[in-house]
């Protein structure tokens, strides 16, 4: 197991390699994604400063914790868009082109994700550090070094918990055929994330943790920063966490193998 996930680990280079060397080739189209990423976060910061001035604090969440949230957001989106190649996973299929995968010493899917990196996406997640660090130093909020080591390994792994859930819906496209219906119905539910979530019906916050896990996205890394949480509720909600991401990497294997069987068994 060790000597696998080391091969893996050192042709990950290459790939960061060729990604910089696409992105230099387009350099216009890397200038304009980063102004569109800072149009994207500065808009949703003005949105919730006129918000919160007209109408008060959004429940227990005032003008400085969203700050906090939208941070953490922006470098949920950032880590995900890094590996957009996600999105073209469907067409791979059913184009037949996964067979240049499968032929790779490397695992196929880890292949198809760390081809076509993008590294567009880390401006965004630089944005987020940064929106996070301001908000500490501006304003009048509580933290410590744990609370800020909880935030940032929550958030982290937060990524995960989005990802696999959208990985499996580009499988399904092993059975169903064209999957984008799914796959762009589950990313336009992405846009809750950056709300406050503990400020919803409790149906939607069972939807949010459990079963589309984004409430880990910002919100409860945001509140643990800021240690609206305390420290006991902040380890047992990580652990939540970590076994959400173990039950989802389970479901991904036992989906990606079955359906890689029936890929070979249909000619792929």
């Amino acid at each position: 197991m060790g000597s696998v996930f080391l091969k893996h680990l050192r042709i990950l280079p290459q790939y960061i390699n060729l990604a910089v060397r696409r992105q230099a080739e387009y350099k216009i189209g890397f200038y304009t994604f980063i102004i569109n990423q800072m149009i994207s976060i500065s808009l949703w910061l003005i949105f919730w400063k006129v918000l919160i001035s007209k109408i008060g604090d959004f429940g227990k969440w005032d003008y400085q914790l969203v700050v906090i949230l939208t941070g953490f957001v922006a470098i949920n989106a950032g880590l995900w868009l890094t590996f957009i190649y996600i999105w073209r996973v469907p067409g791979e299929i059913l184009t037949g082109s996964l067979n240049a995968h499968l032929i790779k010493p490397i695992h196929p899917f880890l292949h198809m994700l760390c081809k076509w990196l993008n590294l567009r996406s880390f401006p965004r997640m630089l944005f987020g550090v940064i929106i996070i660090i301001y908000g500490m130093v501006s304003f009048d909020i509580s933290y410590s070094i744990m609370s800020v080591i909880l935030a940032c390994l929550m958030s982290i792994l937060s990524f995960l918990a989005v990802f696999l859930p959208l990985a499996m819906i580009g499988l399904t496209a092993f059975w169903i055929g064209r999957a984008e219906f799914l796959r762009d119905l589950f990313v336009e539910l992405f846009v809750f994330q950056n709300y406050p979530l503990t400020e919803f019906p409790s149906a939607f916050i069972f939807v949010f943790t459990l079963i589309i896990p984004l409430i880990f996205s910002g919100t409860i890394p945001a509140l643990i920063l800021t240690e609206k949480i305390t420290f006991g509720w902040s380890m047992l909600l990580l652990l939540l966490l970590v076994v959400i991401i173990v039950i989802q990497l389970v479901c991904f294997n036992k989906l990606w193998m079955k359906g890689l069987r029936r890929y070979e068994s249909h000619g792929g």
